[in-house]
């Protein structure tokens, strides 16, 4: 993970909608290729939009560089980092960084399956280097 992803901001639920559809795309996006689907979906005009956009930027995720009159937005993080950088916050604030104990709250809260134990304990052995 790249230390710029250590400054990032969170994400609301509506951020991380436009980041994912951001990531969804080919790289860069322009803001009509994003408004096409929330134009549908939403209803969102331009301007909405762009605020969202300008936010992204301002939290570091995104970053707008302009050719000609059209405005490119690039994404700094990939979704993959994103998820580690949340993951690791979580896991930090709630957990005071256990992976155990992150773990034994999701067996007490969902219960959890023979077969996904047998499954963690395969990965966990994989991870571990201990084939």
């Amino acid at each position: 993970m790249s230390s710029r992803s250590k400054e990032l901001g969170s994400l609301s639920e509506t951020e991380m909608s436009v980041m994912r559809t951001i990531w969804g795309l080919e790289n860069p996006v322009t803001v009509q290729q994003v408004l096409g689907i929330y134009q549908k979906s939403k209803g969102w005009k331009t301007s909405t939009l762009s605020t969202i956009l300008k936010r992204l930027i301002e939290k570091g995720f995104l970053t707008k560089n302009m050719v000609g009159k059209v405005n490119y937005y690039s994404y700094l993080v990939t979704e993959e980092d994103y998820k580690k950088h949340e993951t690791a916050s979580f896991l930090a604030s709630v957990h005071k960084g256990s992976i155990k104990s992150f773990m034994a709250a999701l067996a007490d809260v969902d219960g959890i399956e023979v077969k996904e134990v047998a499954e963690l304990k395969k990965w966990f052995q994989e991870k571990a280097g201990d084939d």
